[in-house]
């Protein structure tokens, strides 16, 4: 009960305005989530496991953040150098207005021949959760850099 009661109080911290920092009650911050959030994503690295394939970006318009994109091959470990491997990816988005912020569990494939990305799946956490959304990626060689967009699909009643 007391980490709930201390998660509360952080979550009600973490949504008051810094002083110095953008007010956001008031402010020209979008109060609704756009449907389309595209940023330019580069590599920055493994993750702390050393096999994951970490991504950081920053969003602009309309959405202003920093996303982590966090990929994981989910095959066989014999089929690993074939050119399609099917993934497990997670992206974190924190918005700079927190009421925008997400977490989203996503599955589909990495193409190294074309260099695209794709997965799909659900908002797992914050703004939209359960709101389908679809992860595309184009990954531009040499650097591992590239663009990437995210798509939220609304649900029919």
């Amino acid at each position: 009960m007391l980490a709930i009661c201390l998660a509360g109080v952080g979550a009600g911290l973490a949504l008051r305005p810094v002083p110095g920092g953008p007010a956001y009650a008031g402010a020209a911050v979008s109060a609704v989530r756009p449907d389309t959030v595209t940023f330019d994503v580069r590599y920055t690295g493994p993750g702390p496991e050393g096999t994951d394939m970490l991504w950081q970006a920053r969003a602009a318009r309309p959405l202003p953040g920093e996303a982590t994109i966090r990929i994981a091959y989910a095959g066989d470990p014999a089929d690993r150098g074939m050119p399609i491997w099917p993934v497990s990816a997670w992206v974190a988005f924190a918005a700079d207005d927190p009421r925008h912020s997400f977490a989203a569990e996503l599955s589909g494939t990495v193409n190294w021949r074309s260099g695209v990305v794709r997965v799909a799946g659900l908002v797992s956490a914050g703004d939209g959760r359960d709101t389908p959304v679809e992860h595309r990626m184009r990954i531009d060689w040499p650097g591992l850099h590239g663009t990437a967009t995210l798509v939220f699909h609304r649900r029919s009643p």
